[in-house]
């Protein structure tokens, strides 16, 4: 068995409430005087010298209280509760019953005069409370005239439904009318649900599972022995069928192999008879061929003697043909030589003329190639010299000064036959820098 405890919810306590550990109070119920209002879910009755002021009670109402006048209000929302109860039950057995009640004040102008709600909180836990030694005690009650399987198994009808029918004729608007008038507590028990019914002897539990696990076991035992029983039955079938089977197929082997051997032997007669008429027809198919073959060896021996005759006559004529084919072809072979011979003599003319054209135009354009080199360096030799006859003019003045006047002109004189003039001037004006530095 398994169990979910849900444990109500207490309301905060404060230590300096009313006589002490009492539920903390909401101010706004509470105030000696001013606008009280209650939520959706609670009633407000608002009392003036001893009458209920129906204009400003009701539901989610809210009035003006003066310092004499008396508020209360008083939830109608749904509320539960959880009690638990052990007790021994018809057998002598301990058993713990864990419960649940859903309940709502459905009349609460009946319920404020019953429960001080003028303080909400201490009022709904002191119900609470109420409530839940009621439920124990009948709990109890009707535990002790039980026996264990009817607390388990009728849990609903023997426990929920008659606490719900005790309970509920003495909080009900419909009990019996007190000194004051008034009828009841003004509460409704809507549901009573029995969550929990616990053995608590281990071992007395232990004993009542015994016979159930014992015939769990039996019926276990019961079916390993049934299957194994309808297995050995369906083998000895299946070993009775292949036996039977098998029987049979020798028997039909057997017949199969009678009726082979008599095929057989009538194919061998069949095969002999065969035999011997094919080689009669054979001898016969031999004699009349042999005879076909004398007369057709007869015919051809005299269309060979014939074929013979006219191979010699065309031979003849072939040999003749051939003569003067192969005199026709030597005419022609020699004609061709000469018009071959003459075609490379004009090929090699050809070639000759073209080789000294060929020679004659590289030539010519190597004396032009070489005159124009020729000029152009005798061009750029005259270009240097004069460049550097400039540039030793316009710097001679500055040289002399340089070097204290002590010269007024250079001259270079190139020896040699280079053929660029322009180094020679360049290496010329550089001694006369290093002079001048000097």
């Amino acid at each position: 068995m398994t169990s979910q405890n849900t444990t109500p919810t207490v309301p905060p306590r404060s230590p300096d409430a009313w006589r002490g550990a009492r539920p903390a109070e909401d101010p706004q119920k509470t105030k000696r005087w001013g606008f009280v209002t209650a939520k959706p879910s609670e009633y407000l009755v608002h009392v003036r010298k001893g009458r209920v002021l129906t204009a400003s009670s009701g539901q989610g109402a809210t009035c003006f209280k003066r310092p004499w006048d008396a508020v209360a209000v008083v939830p109608t929302s749904l509320q539960q509760l959880q009690f638990r109860a052990d007790q021994v039950t018809l057998e002598r057995v301990g058993v713990e019953v864990v419960g649940l009640a859903v309940y709502r004040i459905a009349d609460p102008l009946t319920a404020f005069r019953v429960l001080n709600f003028s303080y909400p909180e201490r009022a709904q836990a002191k119900l609470e409370a109420t409530l839940t030694a009621m439920f124990v005690g009948a709990a109890r009650r009707l535990i002790a005239n039980l026996t264990i399987d009817h607390c388990m198994q009728k849990r609903k009808h023997a426990l929920s439904e008659e606490l719900l029918r005790e309970i509920a004729l003495i909080v009900g608007s419909s009990a019996n009318t007190g000194a004051d008038g008034t009828r009841g507590w003004g509460v409704t028990i809507d549901t009573i649900e029995i969550q929990e019914v616990r053995v608590l002897s281990e071992k007395v539990f232990s004993a009542m599972q015994a016979p159930f696990r014992a015939s769990l076991d039996r019926q276990a035992r019961e079916a390993r022995a049934e299957a194994d029983r309808e297995i050995s039955t369906r083998e000895a079938e299946c070993n009775r069928a292949i036996e039977q089977a098998r029987i049979q197929a020798q028997l039909e082997i057997g017949e199969k192999r009678f009726a082979l051997e008599q095929a057989e032997l009538e194919a061998r007669k069949l095969d002999s008879l065969r035999k011997a008429e094919a080689e009669r027809e054979i001898s016969e198919a031999r004699l009349i061929q042999e005879a076909a073959v004398r007369d057709r060896k007869s015919e051809i021996e005299r269309r060979e003697a014939q074929l013979l005759s006219a191979d010699a006559i065309e031979r003849q004529r072939l040999a003749t043909a051939e003569a003067q084919a192969e005199l026709d072809a030597h005419a022609l072979h020699a004609e061709a030589s000469a018009r071959r011979l003459e075609l490379e003599r004009m090929k090699w003319t050809a070639q000759l003329e073209y080789r000294r054209a060929t020679s004659e135009v590289a030539a010519a354009e190597g004396r032009a190639t070489a005159e124009v080199a020729l000029a152009q360096a005798h061009a750029e030799r005259e270009q240097a010299e004069a460049r550097a006859r400039v540039l030793t003019a316009e710097k001679l003045p500055a040289l002399a000064s340089a070097v204290g006047q002590r010269f007024g002109e250079v001259k270079i004189v190139q020896m040699g036959g280079e053929a660029n003039a322009f180094s020679s001037i360049a290496q010329a004006v550089a001694s006369v820098l290093e002079l001048a530095k000097a």
